[in-house]
């Protein structure tokens, strides 16, 4: 009978770590309000903690060592009290955290012996007290700024602009266009809005990237928007393609990053493209006086900016 109800805590405490990796593995790549929500214990990310700590959990079930896997577990409920009295202060909400906090609880349960209760209490109050001496963390409020705007100028004249940040010929025709789109927004004659446009998979990482650069200062301008832009443009030449080497990349450009939902932007980037019927890149749409013009390719494009100086 023991035995028995030992090989079924092993196989609950091995679904649940495996659990908890896969948790923290969703969280690493959450762009959302989750973003927010950032920690660390002596420089080292809690996402990278999460999923050692799982992992070794998992080795000592699958060695059968229910007194350490026991004690460890304890140790991370007890930080795991400590994390969500940081979210509670913070008024801000990880649902990927709490989940994971609740799997940490429930394999501590699982696993509890009540003959060892007051080793389990230790190691629970060691837990606390390890987090609430050596962790870092910071938490924005949602939309503490509200959403940025990639739209800039004010000028009569409606420019969009359907671009992929992985894409050759959006990179060939961006110098060129960008200094006219700059000429024509200091002139007042267009108002322009950047679009990016997801043909490639990694865009949609660029773009909350975008995004939340836009997001971090109030005051942008044309020409920091487009320096912006030549810096995701760099990085996409080099191909990076994780989250943590990209916020590297634009922080050592000078560009600081402050993440929100971006869901509501990017609706409103795909109304766009269904109301221009976008299929490529790179695409202009003008719409003035006389009506919607849709361009396709840097030579058309170029021409058709040209003419808006007269």
């Amino acid at each position: 009978m023991k035995q028995s109800h030992a090989k079924k805590k092993r196989f609950l405490t091995i679904i649940l770590a495996l659990t908890g990796i896969g948790i923290t593995i969703a969280y690493a790549v959450c762009l959302g309000s989750c973003s927010y929500l950032k920690g660390d214990i002596l420089g080292l990310d809690l996402k990278y903690l999460g999923i050692f700590y799982m992992t070794v959990i998992l080795l000592l079930a699958l060695m059968k060592k229910p007194l350490l896997c026991m004690l460890l577990l304890a140790f991370g409920a007890g930080g795991e009290i400590f994390l969500i009295g940081y979210q509670v202060r913070s008024g801000v909400y990880c649902s990927y955290c709490l989940a994971f906090a609740a799997t940490v609880w429930l394999a501590f349960s699982v696993n509890f012996e009540r003959s060892r209760r007051w080793l389990a209490a230790l190691a629970v109050g060691a837990g606390l007290i390890f987090f609430l001496l050596l962790f870092s963390g910071s938490a924005t409020p949602v939309y503490a700024a509200g959403p940025p705007t990639t739209t800039f100028g004010k000028g009569p004249i409606d420019v969009r602009i359907y671009t992929d940040y992985f894409c050759g010929p959006c990179r060939a025709e961006e110098a060129e266009v960008m200094a006219l789109l700059t000429e024509l927004v200091e002139k007042n004659l267009i108002r322009v809005t950047f679009i990016d446009t997801p043909i490639h998979k990694e865009t949609v990482l660029y773009a909350g990237h975008f995004l939340a650069a836009l997001n971090a200062k109030e005051g942008w301008d044309i020409r920091q928007a487009v320096a912006l832009r030549a810096a995701l443009f760099e990085a996409a030449a080099e191909k990076i393609a994780e989250k943590e080497a990209l916020e590297l990349f634009l922080k050592k450009r000078g560009f600081a990053l402050r993440p929100f939902d971006t869901a509501p932007v990017f609706k409103i980037f795909g109304n766009y493209l269904k109301e221009d019927r976008i299929n490529a890149t790179p695409t202009c749409v003008i719409v003035g006086p006389q009506g919607k013009q849709t361009l396709v390719g840097k030579e058309d494009t170029v021409k058709a900016l040209r003419s808006l100086r007269r």
